[in-house]
């Protein structure tokens, strides 16, 4: 991710670190707080900032499994086309 994208610079040093339970999924351009012990894992979404506050970019997750959807395919399908494994699928469409 392109630290301009960034809320703020805790979050991008919390981010780099990884010594704090967030996360970011590219692919769904999502943010979490993640389990990482004793709940057997997941990520727990979160729509602000913890550190400044401010709005995190919408989630899209199911814009994702819309688009396989609409394509036809499942995701775990060998013929998911390599753009919708990383966050270029999103940025392509303008999202």
């Amino acid at each position: 991710m392109r630290k301009s994208e960034l809320c703020c610079q805790e979050m991008d040093q919390h981010l780099a670190s990884g010594e704090v339970g967030i996360t970011y999924v590219k692919q769904f351009r999502e943010y979490g707080v993640d389990y990482r012990e004793g709940f057997g894992g997941g990520i727990q979404t979160i729509a602000y900032c913890p550190w400044c506050g401010r709005r995190l970019p919408k989630a899209l997750r199911d814009e994702w499994f819309a688009v396989l959807d609409d394509a036809g395919l499942e995701p775990e399908d060998p013929r998911v086309p390599e753009e919708m494994k990383s966050d270029g699928w999103w940025r392509n469409r303008g999202l």
